[in-house]
């Protein structure tokens, strides 16, 4: 069974980067992430900047809008940061989905299914282009894991077959992740068990009353409960965090959780976690 691991995603808009990065790595997280939207911190100097400040945690994106990129400049800045980094870059990737950043960026806005074409063919340039010993923007020690984030059938495929981390993202109940489970396992074959599983917290509250207002934008018509038993969602007393955690590792295989946008108090209870399930 795999060790637990928990990451980060910081948005770089409110108070100090570089102090969040102290309290991430203080806290003991293992992968510091940024996103990739506009008007947020822009993902590759953010990770080059916080890998000067933490020698320890691995560094990430949650996740690379594949739609934005030319491949080969994006695979020079995977291979620049990874090297600049020690070797600690997880490349993390998704179709997009926010037309006015496409139209802010000039860009046009496909369709669904034409985005999820543009990710996988993004996928298959990085796998092969850092894979490739003679590619030398900057040398690898080894290619930098990548992870595939999404739901639906064909992103869920793409990432069976050829991701290292699959990061699940809007999962309402344990119905939905145990028939999402099992889809990513039949499509993987025999290479499922080297595959890493995420899920996305957008809310981690112990003993406290938790903020649903993340939640309620992915499930405007969910209830308060609802919304506080989501597998994307951690609330509740710390002892049924911890179990409830503990459980998704040993039912379902879910080892890596990723914790949205962290304040002080979340960061606290994160720390307290961490600590108590290592």
């Amino acid at each position: 069974m795999r060790q637990f691991r928990f990451g980060v995603n910081l948005l770089g808009i409110q108070g100090d980067f570089f102090e969040q990065v102290r309290t991430a790595d203080d806290a003991g997280v293992d992968v510091l992430m940024v996103p990739d939207h506009l008007r947020l911190i822009a993902p590759f100097p953010a990770l080059a900047a916080a890998g000067q400040v933490s020698s320890r945690m691995r560094l990430g994106h949650f996740v690379l809008n594949a739609g934005f990129y030319n491949h080969a400049l994006l695979a020079r800045d995977c291979a620049t940061t990874d090297t600049l980094t020690g070797g600690r870059l997880e490349i993390g990737l998704g179709a997009g989905y926010v037309a006015d950043e496409f139209a802010a960026a000039g860009l046009p806005f496909p369709s669904a299914g034409k985005r999820v074409a543009r990710l996988v063919e993004t996928v298959e340039y990085l796998r092969t282009t850092l894979s490739d010993e003679a590619y030398s923007p900057a040398p690898l020690q080894s290619p930098p894991p990548i992870m595939v984030a999404g739901v639906g059938d064909k992103v869920l495929t793409l990432a069976a077959h050829q991701a290292d981390i699959v990061a699940l993202s809007a999962v309402p109940d344990e119905e939905f992740l145990a028939e999402r489970i099992d889809f990513v396992r039949a499509a993987a074959g025999d290479r499922f068990d080297q595959l890493e599983l995420n899920l996305i917290i957008f809310e981690l509250a112990a003993d406290r009353e938790p903020d649903l207002a993340g939640l309620r934008q992915m499930r405007p018509g969910a209830t308060d409960e609802e919304l506080r038993n989501s597998m994307n969602a951690l609330c509740g007393s710390f002892d049924e965090i911890v179990a409830k955690v503990t459980r998704l590792r040993e039912e379902f295989g879910v080892t890596y959780f990723t914790v949205i946008a962290p304040g002080p108090e979340t960061f606290a209870d994160l720390a307290r976690l961490i600590a108590a399930v290592r």
